[in-house]
């Protein structure tokens, strides 16, 4: 492939909110966080483009025929570094994308290539009109990583994106930001445009990127090194803009599934015992508690939020890992990767918040969890900078807390009363903790709902090694949300993670 000519952009950007920004002379990230600031000054115009009757009607079962010829794929011809192939526009990606060479002498476009595609049997018509973009892409890392190709990273679709590890498959979705994902106003979905690739050096195991992210009310420079492995790690850095107030605006945002676990009651009539790309939420506070909150869904929106102005880490996790609990030869929902993000810089005062809608099946994300800032910029003018280390990876441990590995509920037998069961492991350092007979103490605590707490108590569980704890509660007619808090202690000492549950009628 030869990327040396200088790309000439399709007319719909010479005539729109792009045409007097230098994208072709983006070199750097500093160059592109000036893209963003001018580009947050002028009007919105989304990225559209009339295509060709025939691809513009594609299905999904046509949609998905069209395959990248990976013999193409940008820096295949560079031997042992990332290739980048690309996908074709149709079915639900219509909206081009314009992508960037950075090479070290100059910035050359990558144009949208037909004889790049395998059509199979479509029959497409001799005189289609060619797409003005390509509708994403994916990463591919070094052959020698694994011993063969190895797809680990894919961007389509708004600011979506997602990677896998050299063990675990797809599951959870990234976004670059989310905006008024609650609120009251309508939830926006801006979209990253425009990338740029750096071009990658013989031996180069890792891949940068910068995508300019653009929207109704927000644009953005974002800066994505990523580097894959049995934990693929992404070091990203945002400069975003408000090009007008929203009522939310979050960080580091993930999209997941979850339509039922081992603590849904009733379970849909399924042969399945889970359906989930993650079952939990977990939060680290800086000289505070770690949290797990197992993720559940009923008939209404569920809204968690977790103030702090000591954030350590948070994500989404899959932590059961047994076939036996899931049963899905196809979806393999045992394999999904969890998401830990670092916060590096800009993570202030604010809040991890975590949104469940109610579902169902299983085709559709339902969770959402990300950082909330508690303040905005006011102008356009006035940057918001963050920077993360974003790990997909198979658990992010507590340190040496006792982990929730199980959270289980239902009613007392002939009662109406609440039975909660939750498993911990053991403590990974030895000590008397560890004793045959010792078992820790329980402490539950109930806010934001009137409930009795009738019996709590704690047992060894010899098919774990760790331990069980049980707890019942007497929930009133009249209590509509109860928020409970559950963790073990030796004495004063916390031993185990907090574990954290909203209960809903």
């Amino acid at each position: 492939m030869n990327f040396a000519l200088r790309l000439v952009l399709p007319s719909l950007f010479a005539t729109s909110c792009f045409a007097q920004v230098a994208l072709e002379s983006v070199k750097g990230f500093a160059d592109l966080e000036k893209v963003a600031a001018q580009l947050a000054l002028k009007p919105y115009e989304p990225p559209t483009q009339n295509l060709d009757p025939f691809f513009e009607s594609l299905k999904y079962d046509g949609h998905r025929k069209i395959i990248f010829d990976g013999k193409k794929a940008l820096f295949g011809e560079l031997g042992e570094t990332p290739r980048v192939e690309f996908f074709h526009p149709g079915w639900m990606f219509k909206k081009p994308v314009i992508f960037y060479n950075m090479q070290e002498a100059s910035t050359v476009g990558v144009p949208f290539d037909r004889t790049h595609f395998n059509y199979h049997d479509l029959p497409v018509p001799a005189d289609a009109k060619n797409p003005l973009g390509y509708a994403g892409f994916k990463v591919l890392a070094p052959d020698s990583l694994i011993g063969r190709p190895f797809e680990f990273m894919v961007f389509m679709g708004a600011s979506y994106y997602r990677a896998v590890t050299t063990k675990l498959g797809y599951g959870i979705s990234a976004r670059g930001v989310a905006v008024n994902t609650i609120g009251g106003e309508p939830e926006e979905f801006p979209d990253f445009t425009h990338f740029w690739f750096q071009q990658p050096k013989p031996g180069q195991k890792s891949f940068k990127l910068l995508a300019l992210l653009n929207g109704p009310s927000v644009t953005g420079a974002y800066e994505i090194e990523s580097t894959p492995g049995e934990t693929t790690v992404q070091q990203i850095k945002a400069t975003l803009h408000l090009r007008k107030q929203v009522k939310m605006l979050g960080i580091a945002p993930f999209s997941s599934m979850f339509w039922f676990g081992e603590n849904s009651n009733p379970k849909p009539y399924d042969f399945r015992p889970e359906v989930h790309d993650s079952d939990g939420l977990q939060i680290e506070i800086n000289n505070g508690p770690s949290i797990w909150r197992p993720l559940d869904v009923s008939r209404d929106l569920r809204l968690s939020i977790f103030e702090t102005d000591a954030l350590k880490g948070f994500g989404l996790a899959e932590r059961d890992r047994e076939f036996n609990n899931f049963q899905d030869l196809e979806a393999v929902y045992h394999r999904r990767p969890a998401v830990w993000v670092e916060p590096l810089k800009g993570f202030g005062k604010g809040a991890v918040t975590l949104v469940e809608l109610s579902t169902g099946e299983e085709t559709w994300d339902n969770i959402v969890a990300m950082w909330k800032p508690d303040q905005l910029p006011a102008t356009p003018q006035e940057p918001l900078k963050v920077e993360y280390k974003l790990s997909w990876l198979d658990q992010h441990e507590p340190a040496t807390l006792c982990k929730v590995i199980a959270s289980r509920r239902g009613f007392v037998m002939d009662s109406d009363d609440h039975l909660y069961v939750i498993d911990f492991s053991a403590p990974p350092e030895s000590t008397k903790m560890q004793e045959k007979d010792w078992v820790p103490d329980i402490d539950v605590v109930l806010s934001n709902g009137k409930a009795a707490l009738l019996d709590k108590r704690v047992m060894k569980n010899n098919e774990t090694g760790g331990w069980r704890a049980f707890f019942k509660l007497d929930i009133p007619d009249t209590t509509n949300l109860l928020e409970i808090m559950m963790e073990l202690k030796a004495g004063d000492k916390v031993i185990s993670e907090r574990w954290m549950y909203q209960w809903r009628r």
